[in-house]
């Protein structure tokens, strides 16, 4: 029998309805089921991803087909609401949601994953092969963030 003081995460596709609840306990406080509603949502191709531990959802993200401005990429993919449970940040469930959602673009055929990182994640996606693009810059309500990005290498 193997022990381990380590969390045993399992990530999988999730509903979009399953994202809400995370949203909005960490990304909008004190704001309606409205609020975490995004435009991305439902775009054809995108996903959403779910970590779980044992039954509970502790970590979610959303994947969508879109493009930077800025950034060339043939098949981009964006993050958006991307949250873990406060109980559960720092264990892992967010890089096991990142890995999950990593293999999911690049079985879609994707080259490219941006995102608008809030400050404080920075390191966070850092750690995960990410990179700040550009400068920092407001988002009303919201703080400070970067774009940041990672490029896949697309067989073919």
């Amino acid at each position: 029998m193997i022990t381990s003081d380590e969390p045993m995460f399992s990530t999988r596709l999730i509903p979009l309805e399953a994202v809400y609840p995370l949203r909005l306990l960490v990304l909008r406080p004190g704001g309606t089921l409205a609020d975490c509603h995004f435009e991305s949502d439902r775009v054809e191709g995108g996903f959403h991803v779910g970590t779980f531990l044992h039954d509970a959802c502790i970590a979610v993200g959303s994947f969508s087909p879109e493009a930077h401005p800025d950034l060339p990429a043939q098949r981009p993919y964006r993050l958006r609401g991307m949250a873990t449970h406060p109980e559960h940040q720092g264990t892992g469930a967010g890089k096991a949601l990142m890995l999950e959602a990593f293999a999911e673009i690049e079985r879609r055929g994707g080259d490219q994953l941006w995102c608008n990182a809030r400050l404080i994640a920075v390191p966070f996606y850092k750690g995960l092969g990410l990179h700040t693009y550009g400068d920092a810059f407001e988002i009303a309500k919201y703080g400070v963030h970067y774009v940041m990005v990672r490029a896949f290498a697309v067989e073919g």
